[in-house]
């Protein structure tokens, strides 16, 4: 196939100014906003009586994003002072070996995270009966292991065999075997694996300048298959409670509702507690300021959800706001403010500054390392609806990283450790 001219059409110009700290939660935010201004199907979108925009809660919400946008800046300015590490190099570690050590301890994860919810949940041909595959997740936790985490794992081989496919047109069975990882991954989890998976890979086609390799057409296709799939996946995991509770049986309903719901209602939690937050005595303490430093998994026992929700704590603002109980991520502001008060802001700001510094730092290896950045990205995506560098996945997402390039450095022999270059990882 020949090769498409290297000249970055507007949605390549875009993404590539997005994609940074300080920004790439922006278009998912302004999306929600847009979605919570829509009228919905009664309760479907989580939520009845919409929640009015004053001075006030926009006023506070308006500072929270700003601190957030220049902590995170001033994070990217200095992680570019930072001298980088030799393992940074592009020929420090074997690109080949390190998506194999990858691609096991994604293999692990989700085979023994599937395996584990079919012991504990109901039978498949039940759930395809009832078309209610988010059974699965509940099962998985009833006796959970840390070990089942590493099915997170799936989402990053999957945004690499993405790359490799869509970018450097390449497929291999490997590349093959990951995708299905992820497909089961996430029907197991969240559709969100695969978004997490496409910005991975976009990722990787900006941090290697391969995103002018790719033609609208082919974005547009890419897209398409990507709706599809999330479609068939919203109709597995939850026809069953759309048909039930709303009467709901088109497919592409279901997801649009599911979309609405899922970046509509973080804006009406917001808010409604940036209501509370500008009329009522400041609540929390900065005690509490274990959650927001340390991962899930080693969280004190009143600090962890009883849920399963990552880490989400209770909604403590259900009586004040109109807002679902199912819904547990709602955006980073309202649950941080719940354990923090005000002080969340001091909190937020020195958590931005330091992973957009770290994120931005590892960005800026020549090989597969900069999946951190990646990784570290993502979670800057995620704070229009949760705060996601204190959840288990983002832990077990880094340390699988650095456990492959571990594995990748070791099998490179250190005669070709040369000095840096910008090519792109094989």
């Amino acid at each position: 196939m020949p090769d498409e001219p290297e000249r970055p059409n507007w949605v390549a110009r875009i993404a590539t100014v997005i994609w940074q700290p300080s920004l790439v939660f922006m278009p998912f935010l302004i999306m929600g906003i847009v979605l919570w201004l829509c009228p919905s199907m009664e309760g479907a979108s989580g939520y009845i009586v919409r929640e009015e925009i004053t001075f006030s809660n926009l006023g506070i919400l308006t500072c929270w994003y700003a601190c957030i946008c220049i902590c995170a800046w001033i994070g990217q300015r200095l992680a570019l002072e930072i001298p980088r590490l030799t393992i940074m190099s592009q020929d420090a570690i074997e690109p080949r070996t390190f998506y194999l050590a990858l691609s096991a301890l994604a293999f692990v994860g989700v085979v023994s995270a599937w395996l584990a919810a079919l012991r504990a949940g109901p039978s498949l041909i039940e759930l395809v009966r009832t078309q209610q595959f988010n059974l699965l997740k509940d099962a998985l936790y009833e006796n959970y292991n840390l070990l089942y985490s590493l099915r997170y794992t799936s989402s990053l081989v999957g945004g690499y065999a993405m790359y490799r496919i869509v970018f450097q047109r390449k497929l291999t069975r490997l590349d093959a075997m990951n995708l299905v990882l992820l497909l089961a991954a996430a029907a197991i989890s969240a559709r969100i694996l695969i978004l997490q998976a496409v910005i991975f890979s976009g990722g990787l086609a900006i941090r290697f300048k391969d995103i002018g390799r790719i033609s609208t057409r082919t974005l547009g296709i890419t897209g398409l298959v990507l709706a599809m799939l999330i479609v068939t996946l919203t109709w597995v995991r939850s026809a069953g409670s759309y048909r039930d509770y709303f009467g709901v049986r088109n497919p592409v309903a279901m997801t649009f509702l599911e979309i609405q719901r899922y970046v509509g209602a973080p804006v009406q939690a917001s808010m409604g507690v940036a209501r509370i937050a500008a009329h009522q005595p400041p609540r929390g303490s900065l005690s509490n300021v274990v959650a927001y430093v340390t991962p899930t998994f080693l969280h004190p026992a009143h600090l962890k959800a009883e849920d399963h929700s990552g880490g989400v704590a209770a909604q403590w603002y259900l009586h004040d706001v109109d807002i679902s109980e199912t819904l547990t991520t709602n955006s980073a502001f309202v649950d941080m403010y719940g354990h923090l008060g005000f002080w969340a802001f001091p909190v937020i700001a020195w958590s931005t500054f330091v992973m957009a510094t770290v994120g931005s730092y590892f960005w800026r290896s020549d090989n597969l390392l900069c999946l951190i950045g990646c990784v570290v990205l993502y979670g800057f995506f995620e704070l229009w609806r949760t705060y996601y560098f204190s959840a288990g996945s983002f832990t077990f997402m880094i340390l699988a990283v650095l456990a492959a390039a571990g594995a990748a450095s070791w099998a490179t022999p250190k005669t070709r450790w040369a000095a840096p270059n910008t090519g792109a990882a094989a």
